[in-house]
């Protein structure tokens, strides 16, 4: 059974790095790695200086990775993540 979806967008300064619906998203904030899933109570939480923003879109088993770097995440209708930087991990492991 497929999870809830949500809007998700990762922004960094320079662009819109991520763009879609995600069913979980798991955040490197300043008090550890935090999840977020469809109807979470809205916040808004700092993030780590730099970390692994993890993501799993619908249909999808394995989590998608990025660094990024600072910024915070704001947890509302939608899951919005502004950091410096974002870069996807390669799927090497």
């Amino acid at each position: 059974m497929a999870g809830k979806r949500v809007r998700a967008e990762i922004i960094t300064p320079r662009s819109m790095f991520f763009a879609g619906d995600v069913e979980m998203l798991i955040a490197p904030t300043t008090e550890g790695q935090e999840g977020f899933m469809a109807n979470h109570v809205w916040c808004c939480k700092l993030l780590a200086d730099s970390g692994v923003l993890s993501l799993r879109e619908p249909g999808e088993k394995t989590l998608r990775k990025a660094r990024i770097k600072g910024g915070y995440i704001d947890i509302k209708d939608k899951f919005v993540v502004y950091t410096d930087e974002a870069e996807w991990e390669s799927n090497k492991d």
